[in-house]
């Protein structure tokens, strides 16, 4: 368990910091145009941080959400001692370094002691269902090269690392949007089938995202974990092993990383992927409706409005001298499910690539605030970065699968 004594001095500590030394760091980075600004603001001076010193719980949840981003603020060098302000974020550091402190590295004899002792949870049990997975589960965690073994709660810890390699064997094994796997990813991941109004604070506050995806029922204890552990484990469990592929015919060119956002490494390679999700999001819609409907379909198959919608921007495209796609090439993001989902659509196309259309709604849901940081370039927490492997990869598979 964490020292609660320590963390609320390093609390205390943190929310001492002068208005002068938060404007100076505040000054520095916005001189430097930094994407990671909201990002700070947010860890130092938003109501979450406040309500730290009376629920400990809290401690632990903005700790959980700001773990991402402050790695990729350590990477960018504001925490390097050669930066003009890091004796700001001294305390940050401790804070981070208190959370960090609490994870080893068990050797081999210790993950085959662990292997036969791990909770079982929704995914482990699906999977145990449909193959021997507990065979390859020491392998797993034998390949881990960073700590990611809570040393106060192991069985928690292992429960933890079964779970997220379990969600990548089910995915792998399983059609993923199968009634079972659907339902087994809700216990983890929340409930997201109902249509959600998106609260503003969310976009910018770590602690209210968190909290937003509480409320949907999210497990957070899948990513309490140190970056380096959680990247290492996402790609061991093969939910970030390969991007999707990417179809260059439907208006989407190979990203660019601009240089000012090189620190923001977790969130370009998130952009990329939904990218490239996109693109064969594009193809599989225009491929089926054109198989059922003909060539014409977005004149006739689509919500209503939206063919408009598409053929204006395709216009000002073309006025600007710019190439040339196929009118899907022009959908927005939220447009996908909607034509999808149209009940015709369904009927007719969809029904034998999907299992329900609520199904479909949640994965974009899931999707939805990622996608919105990553056009923005605002850094991503790794509550994000677990749903978006986990919908990419379950989309993506029904769509190459045609």
């Amino acid at each position: 368990m964490i020292d609660i004594g320590n963390l609320d001095r390093v609390i205390r500590d943190a929310q001492s910091l002068t208005e002068s030394n938060r404007s100076a760091l505040e000054r520095a980075l916005e001189a430097a145009e930094s994407p990671l600004l909201n990002t700070i603001r947010a860890i130092e001076s938003n109501s979450t941080l406040q309500r730290m010193l009376d629920d400990v719980e809290n401690h632990r949840a903005l700790i959980r959400a700001a773990e991402g981003p402050l790695a990729e603020l350590r990477k960018a060098g504001v925490f390097d001692p050669s930066s003009p302000w890091q004796k700001e974020f001294v305390r940050t550091q401790e804070l981070m370094a208190s959370f960090n402190n609490r994870f080893i590295l068990p050797d081999i004899g210790e993950t085959a002691r662990l292997a036969q002792e791990f909770s079982q949870g929704p995914m482990v049990e699906l999977l145990n269902r449909c193959s021997e997975q507990a065979a390859s589960f020491q392998l797993e965690m034998d390949a881990m090269r960073t700590p990611w073994l809570d040393a106060q709660r192991q069985l928690e810890s292992v429960g933890r690392f079964a779970e997220i390699q379990s969600i990548g064997g089910v995915l792998g094994r399983m059609p993923t949007f199968d009634d079972q796997v659907s339902n087994a990813l809700r216990l983890d991941l929340g409930d997201w089938r109902d249509k959600i109004t998106w609260p503003k604070n969310t976009l910018t506050d770590l602690g209210a995202r968190s909290e937003f995806y509480l409320g949907l029922g999210f497990d957070p204890s899948l990513t309490d974990l140190p970056a380096p552990a959680f990247q290492e484990g996402l790609v061991i469990s093969g939910l970030r092993h390969q991007a999707p592929p990417l179809v260059k015919a439907y208006g989407m060119p190979v990203p660019k990383v601009n240089e000012d956002e090189e620190a923001l490494v977790r969130t370009n390679i998130a952009h990329d992927w939904l990218l490239r999700l996109e693109s064969n999001l594009r193809q599989f819609i225009d491929i089926q409706m054109t198989l059922a409907f003909g060539p014409d379909w977005p004149k006739h198959r689509l919500p209503k409005g939206m063919y408009e919608k598409w053929q204006e921007k395709k216009q000002k495209a073309e006025l600007a001298g710019r190439e040339t796609w196929p009118i899907v090439a022009y959908a927005d993001f939220t447009d996908y499910e909607l034509v999808i989902c149209k009940k015709d659509n369904w009927r007719v196309v969809f029904n034998g690539y999907f299992s329900r259309p609520e199904s479909v709604r949640e994965s974009f849901q899931r999707l939805h605030m990622i996608r919105l940081d990553t056009m923005h370039a605002r850094p991503i927490g790794q509550d994000d970065e677990l749903l978006l492997y986990v919908e990419v990869k379950r989309l993506i598979k029904v769509v190459l699968s045609t």
